[in-house]
């Protein structure tokens, strides 16, 4: 049920099919539902939100199938990285490996910066003890930081131990999230009423706000190529497996839309704060076993995620490291559990600093549009990398292949660039100015380690950079 690195550098498959994709959903999902499904459901209207779920399910299908394809034939920890390199070239690989970079380590520290207030949002108990200091309005405690530290430390500690922990954990986390769902969907079915649905539609301009919002939420299914090297499934299954994950993840969004629609009016779904906690508080007058039942469920979305990102951007520092794109002290493995350890201990120390951000909304946003702008950016290398492999390579082996050949990339990508420009100043939700300066030394930084090492200590020739991202 699990997977483990060998010393050697190479990966033991042991990764069951499940395991990955409790992975994949688990990156995606996260506890974003219980916070949105108030908008998804209110904003478009009931019908209108499982629409346009289905829709972003369906775009966001062809992003994971070029993704399936491409695992399929590179089952290799790196991904995007591995991908790039084959298509484009060791420039393109060097701006994929940032990007995906910038992902996982950005939603690692926006968990570990986020969780005391989840907690608190949920109805635990935080205390606010020895106040250091406030930034942007957020204040920074004593107690709140260590509280992210010690339960930072927790999965640290689980994937220092080996994948095996850390897969099994993420399984069953993600099952009983999938259960938490389905009692909520179950329960408006039979204690909710179709006429709180009502408006089933509202506006154009409030549905295609929607789709502009959703794919943020449907990124992380790219957790799975960063597993691929550790998982013991046939190829093809690998690839199966992305599907798998955009569609397991639509359907656990559908369900919350349509219990939410059917167990509140449009004025408690349009409300603020936890809409799904004050739904089921309506169907289950208030009852503190039911109110239970969700908040543990997204609680759980929220650690799935955690666990996820050290599980995906572990191996994606340790495939960089092993292949010297950046420096090769981090594609070292422990000698006794196998894991890339210290790239381990360098994420935990990274995630929990960044509780010294404090919590202040503008922050921890901020850290989630600049993440999600370099997703996209992969998003449309991978795609393009999919249509040059196409052309270039159209005898490579590719155990899942996708339909409709390079039409399938060309949709992919042009959702993608489409997709990007909602970053940018042309779209009123465009990146504010603190984000572009947070992606501008992002760039920074990845140029001085390319001139600084890339091109000097790092410097390899491609047929050996090859070698060591493919594993010849």
């Amino acid at each position: 049920m699990s997977a483990e690195l060998q010393a050697g550098g190479e990966a033991k498959r042991v990764l069951s099919r499940w395991d990955l994709i409790a992975i994949g959903i688990g990156a995606v999902i996260g506890w974003s539902w219980i916070l949105y499904a108030g908008i998804w459901s209110s904003l478009p209207g009931s019908i209108g939100g499982v629409i346009g779920w289905i829709i972003i399910g369906l775009l966001c299908t062809f992003v994971g199938v070029v993704y399936a394809e491409l695992s399929s034939a590179f089952p290799r920890a790196g991904g995007e990285v591995v991908f790039a390199f084959e298509a484009i070239g060791e420039k393109a690989m060097i701006a994929a490996s940032w990007c995906v970079l910038a992902l996982w380590v950005g939603l690692l520290c926006f968990e570990t910066i986020t969780f005391p207030i989840i907690l608190e949002g949920l109805g635990f108990p935080i205390p606010h003890v020895g106040k250091l200091y406030t930034l942007a309005g957020g204040s920074v405690f004593i107690s709140t930081f260590l509280i992210s530290i010690v339960v930072n430390a927790i999965f640290a500690y689980l994937n220092y131990r080996g994948i095996r922990p850390a897969a099994i954990l993420q399984t069953i986390v993600v099952a009983c999230m999938f259960i938490g769902a389905v009692f909520f969907f179950i329960s408006s079915l039979f204690r909710g009423s179709p006429a709180n649905a009502k408006p089933l539609f509202t506006s154009a301009t409030g549905f295609f706000t929607i789709l502009l919002l959703l794919p943020g939420f449907m990124s992380g299914f790219n957790a799975i190529p960063q597993a691929a090297e550790e998982a013991y499934v046939e190829p093809n299954i690998l690839g199966k497996s992305v599907t798998a994950t955009v569609w397991g993840s639509v359907l656990f969004y559908v369900l919350i839309v349509i219990g939410l629609s059917l167990a509140a009016p449009l004025s408690v779904r349009s409300g603020e704060g936890l809409v799904v906690v004050k739904a089921v508080d309506l169907m289950y007058h208030g009852s503190p076993i039911a109110r239970y039942i969700v908040l543990v469920a997204s609680l759980l979305g929220m650690l799935t995620t955690w666990n996820a990102c050290y599980i995906a951007g572990s191996r994606l520092m340790f495939a960089l490291g092993r292949a010297k794109v950046l420096p090769t002290s981090l594609g070292v493995l422990h000698p006794k559990y196998g894991v890339p350890h210290r790239v381990i201990l360098v994420l935990f120390g990274v995630s929990s600093l960044s509780c010294l951000l404090g919590t202040s909304e503008s922050i921890y946003v901020g850290i989630v549009d600049v993440f999600s702008f370099f997703l996209v950016i992969a998003w449309l290398l991978t795609s393009i990398s999919f249509i040059r492999l196409r052309s270039m390579r159209p005898d490579l082996e590719r155990p899942y292949k996708a339909p409709a050949g390079k039409a399938i990339g060309y949709v992919a990508a042009i959702f993608s660039a489409a997709y990007l420009l909602v970053y940018t100043p042309l779209t009123p939700s465009g990146l504010k100015a603190g984000e572009w300066i947070a992606v501008g030394v992002i760039v920074l930084v990845a140029v001085l380690v390319y001139f600084l090492w890339n091109t000097k200590s790092g410097y390899l020739p491609p047929e050996e950079r090859k070698r060591l991202l493919r594993g010849e």
